[in-house]
């Protein structure tokens, strides 16, 4: 692996001395950040030329977050020299970033849910006269804007109506109008539809066209192909190659990211069937009808189908969280009441949702409280908390799950996306739950925590448990589910066992061709 501490190595030409002075916006030589004696970001040297998608892959915690933050002047560097058009700059504050052009969207939508759509995208540069915001004019303005951008949103919404990935969108409009030269996006599609990361997809391609230079942080390998001209790979805080884009492949990128191969990754173990867990027997609801499922214990039972074809909708409904209209569900052979979530968690189902943040965890309490919520009254005294079982069966998850955390007394919102996940998959290994529903598990996780998660899968199976996994990333549920069920417009559309047909089959189906 290459170390560029003291510059650019030959098996990185592509990012150094190949290009001209003239074609680099930016420049970053040996930057570095440290936190008292922890190094989040090691001297690296990094060089973005004028009118490219760049991308930048790694796993969580390889540095990716801290150069997103020192590019738009959120924290300080500790060392290094940033060069800006050919100037040396500071980039000491956010307003510093954004007078230079230098904007980002994060995964994370950060703008004002209770503001309009119209609102949020002239946020600080809003239309008044004489002292009276020109809400109607705003409005027109924000419309044509998003019609232009071929984004299908309406300015006059409040922005929290919206759904998450359209909440994105309308991050991604605000940050291409403020004067943006340099534009950061940092997971983009981890919340979007595939109409909608199309548009977002056709946005950044007339972007570059027009000479913005775009950074592009995913974990889609797939994306970074379509998309980039050049990758970068981030590994424990160091920047450890770029290539072109025409000239590597998802083996050496996966290789320099974490030192293991794609065969690695998607951790399949052949473990014996047991006895039915769940079965649904042509179960409706709002979002879908007539599914008829099994899980048995040891199996992982993947849904495909695109976002919004009732994949979650019908795995709510088995949650308690969402009623029923018709059909039945047994467990173990016997008809289950589910009347509400309690209901579903006392039989032993488990949900890690889709929106981990929103639905699976309380960002503002400790790790360890979130671990321990569903288990609080089988581990207290009377009226009181047994405190060291308290710890010990948090600790236990955060060793056994490999939680990047000082202690379980740091808050959830505190970690990456994929130990969030980490933190939900925990809370319900700790309540012993025997069926658990995954959906969307590794969205906004690098390559090396989904090995992980489906590490994480084989145990669960050799211990007893039944998996519901629900993805909308074909390879995924392809390479891991034993039994797959194909969703569309709320109907099951097809079944097959594991590797049965292609992917190519099975995606005509989640389409309707």
């Amino acid at each position: 692996m290459t170390d560029l501490s003291s510059g650019p190595a030959p098996a990185d030409r592509h990012n150094a001395a190949a290009i001209p002075a003239e074609d680099i916006i930016l420049e970053l030589r040996d930057l570095e950040k440290r936190y008292g004696h922890i190094q989040a970001l090691k001297r690296s040297t990094l060089r973005f030329r004028r009118g490219e998608v760049h991308a930048i892959v790694g796993e969580n915690g390889a540095g990716k977050s801290t150069l997103i933050k020192l590019l738009t002047g959120v924290i300080r560097r500790s060392g290094g020299t940033i060069v800006w058009n050919g100037q040396e700059v500071e980039l000491a504050t956010p307003n510093e970033a954004i007078a230079h052009g230098i904007n980002a969207v994060h995964q994370e939508v950060v703008l004002c849910r209770h503001l309009s759509v119209a609102a949020n995208i002239f946020l600080g540069d809003e239309n008044t006269k004489w002292g009276l915001l020109q809400r109607r004019d705003m409005t027109r303005a924000a419309q044509k804007i998003l019609d232009d951008m071929g984004f299908s949103l309406p300015a006059d919404a409040l922005l929290g109506t919206l759904t998450i990935g359209q909440q994105q969108l309308v991050a991604t409009a605000r940050a291409s109008l403020r004067g943006t030269k340099f534009i950061i996006f940092d997971e983009p599609t981890a919340y979007l539809t595939r109409q909608e990361a199309a548009q977002l997809f056709a946005l950044i391609r007339r972007l570059k066209a027009e000479g913005v230079t775009i950074v592009y942080i995913s974990h889609r390998m797939e994306e970074v192909f379509e998309l980039a001209d050049r990758v970068s790979v981030l590994r424990d805080g160091t920047h450890v190659g770029t290539r072109n884009i025409d000239e590597t492949n998802d083996a050496e990128l996966v290789a320099l990211m974490i030192n293991r191969t794609l065969d690695q990754i998607y951790h399949k173990e052949q473990i014996p069937l047991g006895a039915t867990l769940l079965e649904t027997r042509k179960l409706s609801g709002k979002g879908f009808a007539d599914v008829s499922i099994a899980v048995r214990a040891g199996e992982i039972v993947g849904l495909y189908g695109l976002i919004g074809a009732g994949r979650s909708e019908f795995a709510l409904s088995i949650f308690g969280r969402n009623p029923r209209t018709a059909g039945e569900i047994l467990w173990k052979g016997q008809p289950a009441n589910i009347r509400n979530e309690r209901s579903a968690i006392e039989l032993g189902i488990a949900l890690a949702p889709e929106s981990r943040r929103d639905q699976g965890l309380n960002l503002n309490l400790p790790i360890g409280l979130n671990i321990n919520l569903p288990v609080y009254d089988r581990i207290n005294r009377g009226l009181l908390i047994d405190r060291a079982q308290e710890k010990r069966r948090a600790d236990d998850q955060i060793r056994n799950l490999a939680i990047k955390t000082p202690s379980r007394r740091s808050l959830a919102s505190s970690m990456s996306g994929g130990n969030q996940q980490k933190i939900v998959i925990g809370k319900w290994l700790n309540h012993g739950a025997e069926v658990f529903i995954f959906d969307e598990p590794t969205v906004g996780v690098d390559v090396g925590t989904k090995a992980e998660i489906y590490r994480l899968f084989a145990t669960l199976l050799r211990n007893g448990a039944g998996i519901i996994l629900i993805s909308s990333y074909l390879p995924e549920v392809y390479e891991l589910a034993d039994t797959l069920h194909v969703f569309r417009e709320g109907h099951l559309v097809g079944s097959q066992g594991y590797r049965e047909r292609s992917h190519e089959d099975i995606l005509a189906e989640a389409i309707g061709v």
